[in-house]
């Protein structure tokens, strides 16, 4: 027994050094992408200004509590190490904490759990993404594991804990409010036969205390609120309901096989375990929480479209029902381990499956502005422009011309043209004493080559080999994004510089297929 446990520890202290280096690999290496451009511009600000700028801006679609952490390492002398430095942190100890969280659910289950975060690629990149997901994760299993020692233990010091991680991820995103919500779910969740059912008086000094932290929050932005919409109309559509969940299966449970299987084994999780009414209640707090945050959105017209990386908090419930209806699965076919051991071979599945990933992921960049713009100075000439295929380019370009904005927000006029059938957003900026302009509209780009200035051309790679054989411009330059996190990860935000020169039109580019 307490050689088993010595080799158990030995195994988690392991997977905590794998994990760190697997995280620490490389995480200051790429460029900022566009949400880390905005981190940086958020996290500027201290104590005071933060408050300040939520006094006028109480709608801001996320809580101030991960930018005030980061600011702490301002002023970001190196962006790319400083603004990663609290996700990296938090990421590591995420591996420790799912073990201890898995333990309250099965021991036999917790070692699984821990292998398959520590080499998940989906985890590592946001470890190494300077915004709050890891953060969140950490704080949502924190949250957990003293909610399951309150269902074993009962007691009410636990409900305090509890309440005071829910809260903290309150005030890390608005995203976590479904999640604080529904995991609720788990009051009627029973992790032993002998424990004693919960009491209406825990359930209300849990919520009572959660109401109490996060009260000032709520009383701060009610009374600050002045009918702002909460998202820009022209932002975006969280997409459907089937695809948000295509997408979780297709982030956390990366290739065909190692997909389908983990499909087969949640369906089949309320068959296989032995409590079904604590099986039904781990899937209700998983269909519900994606349906609860995809309602969320829709009721308060939160137009961002919704990613996996929102329903991070959830990942670790995920891990536990895949490895419980596994465990479920050996016992009721006791006969199959003699020849098959199914919960070391899914491991194993999943450790392949992400580590096919992971070598691309190192290699790789999530969008490469920092190329982009090195490429553009030593290019520039004076009477250029820049066109940009979309306006969502444009701060991380500014950023790495080193123009920082003087609120919090760049400042992007545009207007309406052609009786509202085209929209120009137009972006003026100073580069070695020399104006250049940043161009994004839906038409482009014979309005701006009228007077034979040559425009340097960004193209995303939906839209770029169109682009390339619609036009006289030549490819000059690639930048990789092939591991991006939108929708979908990795999806490919790679850009595509084009140059259209007027007065030399048979300038050759790079050879390049775009795919």
């Amino acid at each position: 027994m307490i050689n088993s446990k010595r080799k158990e520890l030995f195994i988690l202290l392991l997977c905590l050094f794998i994990g760190f280096a697997l995280r620490f690999y490389t995480f200051d290496k790429k460029s900022l992408w566009i949400d880390e451009v905005h981190t940086f511009n958020d996290s500027r600000d201290d104590f005071k200004k933060q408050i300040k700028f939520y006094k006028e801006n109480s709608a801001y679609l996320h809580p101030p509590l991960f930018f005030i952490l980061t600011h702490q390492f301002y002023p970001f002398t190196k962006p790319e190490r400083d603004l990663r430095i609290i996700p990296l942190i938090f990421g590591t100890l995420s591996v420790p904490m799912i073990y201890l969280l898995a333990r309250q659910f099965s021991p036999l289950i917790a070692l699984p759990c821990t292998l398959s975060l520590t080499f998940m690629t989906y985890h590592i990149s946001l470890s190494q993404d300077g915004r709050f997901y890891s953060l969140l994760m950490f704080l949502g299993m924190t949250g957990l594991y003293f909610f399951m020692r309150h269902l074993v233990k009962s007691k009410k010091s636990y409900l305090i804990l509890v309440a005071f991680f829910f809260s903290i991820l309150f005030y890390t995103s608005y995203s976590s409010i479904p999640f604080i919500v529904l995991s609720q779910i788990l009051w009627f969740y029973r992790p032993r036969e002998e424990a004693k059912k919960p009491t209406l008086s825990s359930f209300l000094i849990l919520n009572g205390f959660i109401l109490l932290f996060c009260l000032p929050w709520i009383l701060f932005v009610v009374f600050n609120y002045r009918g702002e919409t909460i998202m820009d109309p022209l932002h975006g559509s969280p997409g459907s309901f089937l695809n948000i969940i295509s997408n979780v299966f297709h982030d956390w449970v990366p290739h065909a096989p190692l997909t389908v299987t983990s499909g087969i084994l949640l369906v089949l999780f309320p068959f296989l375990f032995k409590n079904k009414k604590n099986a039904i209640i781990l899937l209700a707090v998983f269909i519900f929480l994606i349906g609860g945050l995809y309602f969320f959105c829709k009721v308060f017209h939160i137009t961002h479209f919704i990613t996996p990386r929102y329903f991070i908090n959830f990942l670790p419930l995920f891990f536990i029902m895949l490895y419980l209806s596994l465990d479920a699965m050996e016992v009721k076919f006791g006969r199959l381990k003699r020849f098959l051991r199914l919960t070391p071979l899914f491991i194993l599945l999943l450790i392949a499956s992400n580590l096919i990933i992971l070598p691309l992921y190192y290699r790789s960049e999530k969008q490469d502005f920092r190329s982009l713009v090195a490429f553009l100075k030593w290019n520039l000439r004076e009477g250029d422009k820049i066109f940009v295929q979309s306006i969502a380019y444009i701060p991380g370009i500014l950023h790495y011309f080193r123009i920082i904005p003087r609120d919090r927000f760049y400042n992007i006029p545009y207007e309406w043209k052609d009786s509202g059938k085209e929209i120009e957003f137009k972006k003026p900026f100073l580069y070695e004493n020399k104006t250049y302009t940043i161009y994004s509209s839906n038409r482009c780009c014979d309005q701006y080559i009228a007077e034979g200035n040559r425009i340097w051309i960004v193209q995303g790679e939906s839209s770029a080999k169109k682009f390339g054989e619609s036009t006289p411009s030549v490819l000059v330059g690639y930048f990789d994004g092939s591991f991006a996190n939108f929708r979908r990860f990795p999806s490919d935000a790679s850009m595509y510089l084009f140059l259209w020169d007027p007065k030399s039109p048979k300038e050759k580019g790079i050879d390049m297929p775009i795919e």
